[in-house]
């Protein structure tokens, strides 16, 4: 199709160039023949282009963050092969593959393939991996069947094939009314309700980070689980026909719901719903209120999880800085076969879960994690820390995440009476205003800035937030400092002395503090 005058060049690329690519032949050419915008339609197909020419990544899809070890373990000896031996834990629930040779590409792919997992849409302006939070299926408390919805929603060709979306498209999907599936950052999130013993789903719309944050609003009430895709499938629609294609920086759905208003988009989606011959639309029930009233997350720090299937297990293994070696991986996927179900999940913190990890076994997997270096304990605490890649392979990074990560980790996350006494916390740092790593939604959220100086060069540094939630009706993280990354250390544990000292009583936690006393309160106790 010829692209219409005055688009952007992205948008004239979608029209004229097929996303979908032989990789077998593109692994046949000179790097140099390949043109800047296929190499950025590669992206639909779960391909990015590194910093380093002819390296790329290459981002599975994993609906609902979970594999079986038999896919897991394809993902391992894959990157052994040709990812230097290392896999990368998502904060969308699923893996990455970095430092790929491009006539590697076509082998991970189809590799991953044989397993029943998929790259498609794994980037690009399409839905993306849909996500749930890590107890979908097994959670105590669990309303309805969410991993059923979620792997719905991943296999409807409607909703999959949706290759010319303005932006990219992001949904998720809670097992209960929780904070942990990030519903309010998503451009449409699911959330189970029960009445009179029917099951049916709250629906919010207009989520979404970025260099422009915006929290989700509450669209409908009480949608019937046999509307629920479409649903999904008219706000997608929706999407396509109101998202701004000249201007990228306005194209998410973010936008639309917010220029909308929450009762307007609603209706939209009904008329959308009519057009499609969509029948009994009379049962969605219209929210009365757009602001959402999200429960706080129910995991704050448990190393073990009961399942709502008696005598089943939840064991949760931290990965540090979401980088796992092959003997790591080997490991973790030898012990989920031997004491748990042979499950894997990835969580929104980019660290694992074993599921149905029988409690007979609980005792001895724990030992057998830390024997092979792993920890069980400070999760959603301060040695929980999420981090992106930032200046090792990003392009738009302008800091270096992970050398702040490990920074604040060897100074803070170490000292257990220290991160114990401060209770549940969590850093976010992202290596640039994209927010890849959700520094907005953080307790405390660190994002990358460089800083001119007098002899003509930069500094590297962050810009500091505090008290970003997804519970009740959300917040984004508001300013409180900058700080050189060689500082990053000290502002952060002045930060969280000022809290230890000024707190209101132990039981206070950090966010509910930062909404007490409010930021410029807080400004001066750092000052």
């Amino acid at each position: 199709m010829k692209a219409q005058p005055g688009l952007t060049q992205v948008e004239k690329d979608k029209l004229e160039i097929d996303p979908d690519f032989d990789f077998r032949e593109i692994a046949a050419r000179p790097f140099t023949a390949i043109s800047p915008n296929e190499l950025a339609m590669f992206k639909w197909s779960g391909v990015y282009h590194q910093l380093q020419p002819s390296f790329f990544m290459i981002r599975i899809v994993t609906p609902g963050g979970r594999m079986t070890t038999r896919q897991f373990n394809r993902a391992v000896d894959l990157a052994e092969q040709y990812a230097q031996g290392e896999l990368c834990i998502t904060t969308r629930q699923t893996l990455q593959f970095h430092w790929i040779r491009q006539e590697d590409i076509y082998k991970i792919i189809e590799g991953m393939a044989e397993v029943g997992i998929t790259t498609k849409n794994g980037c690009g302006d399409v839905p993306r991996n849909i996500i749930g939070d890590s107890l979908a299926g097994v959670g105590p408390q669990q309303v309805g069947d969410s991993l059923k919805l979620i792997r719905a929603m991943a296999a409807d060709d409607e909703i999959q094939n949706q290759r010319n979306l303005p932006r990219k498209h992001k949904i998720s999907v809670a097992s209960s009314n929780d904070a942990l599936a990030q519903t309010l950052m998503n451009c449409q999130g699911w959330v189970p309700v029960e009445r009179n013993g029917t099951v049916g789903w709250k629906y919010h719309a207009g989520g979404g980070l970025g260099a422009r944050p915006y929290l989700a609003k509450l669209i409908f009430d009480w949608v019937p689980e046999a509307l629920v895709l479409d649903v999904t499938r008219a706000a997608i629609e929706a999407f396509r026909r109101h998202g701004d294609r000249r201007k990228r920086t306005h194209s998410r759905l973010k936008v639309v719901v917010d220029q909308m208003g929450a009762k307007k988009f609603g209706e939209v989606l009904i008329d959308i719903m009519k057009e499609k011959g969509v029948q009994e639309l009379d049962a969605i029930v219209f929210a009365n209120h757009p602001v959402p009233a999200i429960g706080r997350m129910s995991i704050n720090g448990e190393a073990v999880i009961p399942q709502k299937e008696t005598g089943q297990s939840i064991v949760r293994i931290m990965i540090e800085r979401s980088e796992l070696t092959t003997a790591q991986s080997r490991a973790i996927s030898k012990l989920a076969d031997e004491r748990g179900g042979g499950i894997v999940m990835f969580t929104n913190r980019q660290n694992i879960e074993l599921h149905d990890v029988p409690n007979e076994n609980v005792e001895k997997l724990i030992k057998a994690l830390h024997t092979t270096g792993f920890r069980t304990e400070g999760h959603e605490h301060l040695p929980d820390i999420v981090a992106c890649v930032g200046t090792t392979l990003c392009k738009m990074a302008i800091s270096d995440s992970p050398d702040a990560y490990h920074r604040l980790y060897a100074a803070l996350a170490t000292d257990e009476k220290y991160w114990k006494a401060i209770g549940t916390l969590r850093i976010n740092i992202t290596g640039c205003p994209n927010n890849c790593a959700h520094a907005w939604i953080a307790d405390i959220g660190l994002r990358g800035t460089r800083t001119r100086n007098a002899e003509g060069g930069s500094t590297e540094g962050y810009s500091i937030f505090v008290g970003g939630k997804l519970s009740e009706a959300g917040k984004i993280a508001e300013y409180l400092c900058d700080a050189p990354t060689e500082e990053i250390v000290c502002a952060v544990k002045k930060i969280l002395d000022v809290y230890l000292e000024t707190r209101n009583g132990n039981d206070e936690r950090f966010v509910d503090f930062c909404e007490r006393i409010g930021v410029k309160t807080f400004q001066e106790l750092i000052k």
